[in-house]
């Protein structure tokens, strides 16, 4: 009933030896993906603070600048006003 010495003593050992490889690969594996997520996050952060920075630039052309003018505020006449008075009730 017993077996070749070599035969039973060589398929644990085997198995064993299976799940090393296995649990070896997985570990493999999972620091692979580990990485590629965090890669992923720091591109993803960058791309935020390029979007972020483009973003900033484009609002300074609307609020950047020098000051009005504003002797040329007060010599502004009524028909000006009145005009735009006129716009802003046609817009209504």
């Amino acid at each position: 009933m017993s077996g070749s010495p070599g035969t039973g003593g060589s398929n644990p050992r085997k198995f064993s030896e299976k799940i090393a490889l296995h649990n070896q690969k997985q570990a493999e594996e999972t620091r692979a993906f580990e990485q590629l997520m965090t890669d992923l996050t720091v591109s993803r952060v960058q791309f935020q603070k390029v979007q972020q920075l483009r973003l900033t630039q484009s609002r300074a052309q609307y609020y950047g600048g020098s000051l009005p003018n504003v002797n040329q505020i007060g010599n502004t006449s009524t028909e000006f006003q009145v005009r735009t008075y006129d716009e802003a009730l046609l817009n209504f």
